[in-house]
């Protein structure tokens, strides 16, 4: 079977896109889609980018100004099921021997580690807090460098011609990862008093307390994806899906809170 799908790279969004509502064609460098018909000139992908504020904690004790990208694509063809939206990223490196190790299975596993255990594990370098004096968790580099943007379900615009029949695709983050993986993360041992949230984690877990509960590692999919490293350093990840209905031709757009920091590495959308 043809695999049709269309990836863009939003690595430049939020810094060459207009601001919403204006919307302008995202250069063809970084565009590529395969599908059965042709993509008409008129309906190459645009972009565009604006900010919103998304609150974090039970009660939103947390605020974060969040860049969003807007993509809008067409689809020439009806596709699926099954319908897949990965992230693709280019040099990043989780085959690094020091980084592919970073972990400990049985604090994922739930087990109670305390410090003394945690310094000698492999977690190094992000074993212990320095300033609270309390064990990362999750600890160690992988779990630390999370990807944490944030893809929502595509919309298809305009299917009778007017604004208000946009329909949404509607995707899951559930069953994203191996079945098996889930057996690797259980419920925590730990109490929000013992243990610190990763550095990378403080803008959604500024502290573990009642407002900021421990994050569940064994239904979190997302974390399951991430955790499982890639062997070279461009590869995809599942973020969503839909196996039930078919993404029918039209116009979409996807908003992606572009939350993950840039370095050296390219973000890409494939769907």
């Amino acid at each position: 079977m043809q695999v049709q799908e269309i990836a863009i790279e939003y690595q430049d969004c939020t810094a060459s896109a207009p601001l919403y509502p204006d919307f302008s064609p995202v250069p063809d460098s970084h565009v590529t889609s395969y599908f059965k018909n042709s993509t008409p000139a008129t309906s190459r992908p645009t972009w565009s980018r604006n900010q919103t504020t998304v609150t974090y904690g039970l009660n939103g004790e947390a605020s974060v100004v969040t860049n969003v990208c807007k993509l809008r694509f067409y689809i020439p063809d009806d596709v699926g099921p099954h319908v897949f939206l990965y992230y693709r990223l280019t040099n990043f490196y989780q085959n690094h021997r020091r980084y592919v190790k970073s972990f400990d299975q049985a604090q994922l596993s739930g087990d109670f580690r305390s410090n003394d255990s945690i310094r000698t594990s492999d977690c190094d370098p992000l074993r212990i807090d320095p300033i609270t004096n309390k064990t990362y968790y999750p600890c160690g580099l992988i779990a630390n460098s999370l990807f944490n943007d944030t893809f929502f379900s595509p919309v298809l615009l305009n299917p009778q011609r007017t604004s208000n029949d946009n329909t949404t695709y509607q995707m899951t983050n559930q069953g994203i990862a191996w079945p098996s993986d889930k057996d690797l993360y259980k419920n925590t041992s730990y109490t929000v008093d013992q243990v610190s949230p990763p550095p990378n984690w403080r803008l959604r877990y500024p502290t573990y307390n009642a407002s900021f509960p421990l994050p569940d590692l064994h239904t979190f999919e997302e974390f399951h994806v991430w955790m499982r490293t890639a062997g070279l350093p461009t590869f995809s990840k599942l973020a969503l899906r839909n196996d039930q209905d078919v993404m029918t031709s039209g116009t979409y757009e996807v908003d992606i809170y572009d939350c993950t920091p840039r370095h050296s590495h390219v973000s890409h959308f494939t769907c």
